[in-house]
């Protein structure tokens, strides 16, 4: 599952969104919605999450991918991706935390 966070310029929840899985292995994100979304509500910023079922909140190829293409897509009306957390049994992984934010 993919949960989003719209936070307005005070980085008060603005509203929320769950976007279910495309499959057992990947969660489809949706960056059109969720732009329309940002816009809609007239977010400031957004923050990512999805879990990893597996237990291993290491990041995948595929999770550095989307969350390029989400901070770029939002980036060009200027709304900020704040972060994208990973959730697993083992802990947490934070893109912002790690640098690739």
């Amino acid at each position: 599952m993919v949960a989003l966070a719209y936070l307005d310029p005070d980085r008060r929840l603005l509203g929320m969104r769950h976007a279910l899985p495309g499959d057992e292995a990947a969660a489809e994100v949706p960056v059109r919605l969720i732009l329309r979304d940002a816009l809609g509500m007239d977010a400031a910023s957004v923050v990512m999450a999805h879990n990893h079922p597996g237990g291993d909140p290491t990041p995948s190829t595929a999770d550095r991918a989307v969350t390029r293409r989400v901070a770029r897509a939002l980036g060009m009306v200027d709304i900020t991706l704040m972060d994208h957390i990973v959730l697993a049994a083992q802990g947490s992984f934070s893109f912002r935390a790690m640098g690739l934010l």
